[in-house]
């Protein structure tokens, strides 16, 4: 992961597991719902396929703005 420039997670725990497993890529560590109320994607596991939907729905918004704000960023270069 430190060769990495940018790592996102589902969940704060996964945030807390990276900063005490490897605290110097903390800074590039960030939610994969980052630009989302609530920023937390749950873990839809054995859930009803509304929460699957919900999950998925989710996911897509985080990808499409994830995309957007890291185009905008990739065009000022």
């Amino acid at each position: 992961m430190q060769g990495s420039d940018l790592i996102l997670v589902m969940e704060p725990e996964h945030l807390r597991f990276i900063a005490a497993m490897a605290p110097e890529i903390r800074g590039k560590s960030l939610l994969f719902g980052q630009w989302l109320e609530p920023q937390e994607i749950p873990d839809p596991y054995r859930q009803s396929r509304e929460a699957f939907e919900y999950v998925f729905g989710l996911l897509g918004k985080a990808s499409q703005e994830w995309a957007r704000r890291l185009g905008q960023k990739g065009m000022k270069h």
